[in-house]
């Protein structure tokens, strides 16, 4: 079945000031019919006509955010939030290329950026004039497309480029799309009326739906052992209750990561510590897996399911591409996930098949490492694991918790998923760069509570995050402070190196107290378990500006008792 979603632009009449520059009438005319109402702009002069005509049109939402790096994150925050084109502009030159880490996020998380950057005239292009680089094309390996207009360009060209950018950003999958917009002086001319006449339909299909063929369902039948994968995800209550289902048939075993969203007692949640219980037998290897979602954590089940050589792999997924992450891809189906499991499910289902015990195998691993983990960490000493159990225990019921990526997304990944938490974590690209700038973006939409757990390093190159009068109350901010880059020291090879300390783990010199001060933030630190568990109590419900609170630990222990957890869940 295909749904369609259809606009038809006429004739839009705008009352307000806005630029004389055709090129930008025509593109105002274009946003507000498609929808797009998010913008987050970066001073500059070469985008002031853009700045002047959207600014003073009520319909839109417009931010400003100096720093252009983390002005794209908190764009894709938005975006990720609204699950909505959000649009981003900046002047020309170097600020252009400081958009590249976020667009590459949102390009591999596949989350809708409209990517504006103003321009010099082509002319200028490489010929000594100031802030003036090669813009066209300047995104072109982590954008869906890229458009170039000029304000000179005739009526004609302008509607049909702008249609074809258009179709671009709501069809097929979505991700980044990039305008490059060439502005001749002078730049703040302005007129208080225009008449601008579009004539397009853009269709977007938003439900794919498509029928099991023989062949996929003759194999799904012939198996005796499936894993399905829940990868990076938004909520999905269909796609959960269909997994729930499909327990019934004892071949299938679900396995969940706390971004995938999808927590539940009959899955297995916690892929890392059920695999250290996971005899290498071929009883418990899978014969086929299927992956629902984006981006996987757990290198841990990378790397058992890569040595299975006989596996079969398949994606479902709308608008599903190949991304053989096992190395055994055989099939990319591209379909709403739900309902291609439940025919599945509905015609492969015997209930007369004699049950191999795959699924009852692994929740009996998966049991016993749960019990194996609640035993080990009530004595634990204090570390980054103990961290972790306080956050786990005192998280608040229904929050938005932003987990950053090295150490903090793994550390999560080791604990159940909590189901009325909603997890968020840029595992696009899985950088640090820009973990706080997101999670704003994200609280600024999402009034609730809004918990994000960082690192000291990620916290400080981040720290323009918070370099704007944006920034919520309702976000509050866990720094664990380990010394620097703690994951060199629980991954293997850069901890047997001599140059660890100076050149992977780099400890941090800033002081996260001062950058509080410096952007008007309540700050408290904590060095002790007992410490942590008092001002829990108080953090989440603390008012008037955002908090954020400082957790230091050894980071010499840290990587010891980690060790010894591993070891003693494999028991």
């Amino acid at each position: 079945m295909r749904v369609f979603t259809c606009f038809v632009i006429k004739k839009i009449e705008i009352r307000h000031v806005i630029s004389d520059k055709r090129v930008v009438q025509y593109f105002v005319a274009l946003c507000k019919s498609a929808g797009i109402r998010q913008v987050v702009f970066s001073p500059g002069s070469r985008n002031a006509p853009l700045v002047l005509s959207f600014v003073q049109d009520d319909y839109f939402q417009c931010k400003s955010i100096v720093d252009e790096r983390s002005a794209a994150f908190v764009a894709l925050g938005l975006s990720i939030a609204t699950n909505e084109p959000v649009m981003i502009c900046c002047t020309s030159g170097s600020a252009s290329l400081n958009y590249a880490p976020a667009i590459a996020e949102a390009y591999y998380q596949k989350m809708p950026l409209l990517v504006v950057t103003a321009d010099r005239p082509q002319r200028w292009i490489d010929n000594g004039e100031g802030q003036a680089i090669r813009q066209i094309d300047v995104y072109q390996n982590y954008c869906k497309a890229g458009f170039h207009l000029n304000d000179t360009d005739i009526d004609v060209h302008i509607e049909k480029t702008l249609s074809e950018m258009g179709h671009t950003i709501f069809e097929g999958q979505k991700g980044p799309v990039h305008l490059n917009l060439s502005f001749e002086e002078p730049l703040y001319q302005t007129i208080s009326k225009s008449d601008v006449e579009l004539s397009f339909t853009l269709s977007k299909n938003s439900n794919k739906n498509i029928q099991v063929s023989e062949e996929l369902l003759e194999k799904w039948k012939c198996c005796e052992r499936i894993l399905i994968i829940c990868g990076q995800m938004t909520p999905n209550t269909s796609l959960k209750y269909v997994l729930q289902e499909l327990q019934q048939d004892q071949r299938i075993v679900v396995l969940t990561e706390s971004t995938s969203n999808m927590q539940h007692p009959s899955f297995v949640n916690c892929i890392d510590r059920t695999l250290e219980r996971i005899p290498r037998e071929e009883a418990y290897q899978p014969q086929l897996v299927i992956t629902l979602g984006d981006a996987i954590v757990s290198k841990k089940i990378k790397t058992f399911l890569r040595n299975i050589t006989t596996l079969e792999h398949w994606i479902v997924q709308p608008n599903a591409q190949a991304v053989d992450v096992f190395s055994c891809l055989t099939e990319v189906i591209d379909a709403e996930e739900a309902n291609f499991l439940k025919q599945l499910f509905l015609q492969g289902y015997d209930e007369s098949r004699i049950d191999s015990g795959f699924q009852s195998k692994w929740r009996m691993q998966s049991y016993l490492a749960a019990d194996y983990h609640e035993s080990f960490l009530p004595d634990a000493p204090w570390s980054d694991l103990v961290v972790f159990d306080l956050l786990h225990q005192t998280l608040p019921e229904r929050c938005h918790l932003h987990l950053a990526n090295s150490s903090p997304i793994r550390y999560w990944q080791l604990f159940n998923g909590i189901e009325s938490v909603h997890h968020y974590s840029n595992r696009g690209v899985s950088g640090i760069d820009g973990s706080s700038s997101t999670a704003v973006g994200v609280a600024l939409i999402n009034k609730s509570l809004n918990v994000l757990v960082t690192g000291d390093l990620s916290f400080v190159y981040d720290s323009h995050a918070f370099w704007n009068k944006y920034v919520p109350e309702n976000l509050k901010v866990i720094v664990i402070n380990n010394g620097g880059g703690g994951i060199f020291r629980i991954i293997p090879g850069p901890e047997q190196g001599e140059v660890l300390n100076d050149y992977f783990e780099v400890g941090n010199p800033a002081s996260i107290k001062d950058i509080c001060a410096t952007y008007n933030m309540h700050y408290t630190m904590v060095n002790t378990k007992e410490g942590l568990a008092i001002e829990l109590a108080n953090f989440y419900t603390s008012k008037d500006r955002p908090h954020v609170l400082e957790v230091f630990t050894p980071n010499t222990v840290n990587p010891q008792v980690l060790k010894e957890y591993f070891n003693f869940v494999k028991q």
